[in-house]
């Protein structure tokens, strides 16, 4: 255990790779992207039982709260009905007992953080707009489906496909999209014209 103990803490950083396969006599390269490589060394650090004791700097960005609005109250002012909400609180809640439980892996914590830039980006580009222009609630659902669940889930299908300690469902990426409204990372009113 003591060589790929090493190898698994390694934090260089990681470096595009390109797999060399045999396909029917030819030589194919194929890359694997970072997420890929990231699935790859927590599959590593699970393993190997490779623990780490606390939440990485990058990681407290996300997980400090910026205003004293809660997730129920920041849906409602988006126009959320008690139902969606309700849910969202679901969500949001087993999602966060996943972060309890992963947050013992570096990596983990490297690929949630992969995934709450993407989250947070897509919400900027496509869900903003929708807001700020006051589509529907309905509008907005369904673009959060497609700009964000849609695409993060695809990514994951891809790049995680033999991941079997994160397994992240749809409910979960929810869960991480609710997690950061409550901690006002995200905003479904633009609270500048109230």
């Amino acid at each position: 255990m003591g060589s790929e103990s090493q190898h698994v803490n390694n934090h260089e950083p990681i470096k595009q790779q390109v797999n060399i396969n045999n396909v029917n006599g030819n030589l194919a390269f194929t890359k694997v992207s970072r997420l890929a490589q990231r699935f790859k060394r927590l599959k590593e650090e699970v393993e190997c039982s490779v623990h780490y004791n606390k939440f990485i700097d990058d990681f407290n960005r996300y997980n400090t709260k910026l205003d004293g609005r809660s997730m129920p109250d920041k849906l409602s002012d988006g126009g959320f009905q008690k139902r969606d909400i309700d849910r969202a609180t679901y969500r949001k809640h087993q999602y966060v007992k996943k972060l309890e439980r992963n947050k013992l892996y570096e990596t983990a914590q490297l690929i949630d953080l992969e995934l709450f830039a993407i989250i947070n980006l897509n919400f900027e580009t496509y869900i903003e707009p929708l807001i700020d222009s006051d589509a529907s609630i309905n509008e907005i659902k369904v673009a959060v489906k497609e700009r964000i669940i849609d695409q993060i889930y695809n990514l994951l299908n891809e790049d995680g496909m033999d991941d079997t300690f994160l397994n992240y469902n749809v409910d979960d990426l929810y869960g991480m999209i609710f997690f950061l409204t409550g901690k006002c990372h995200l905003n479904w009113t633009n609270y500048d014209n109230l």
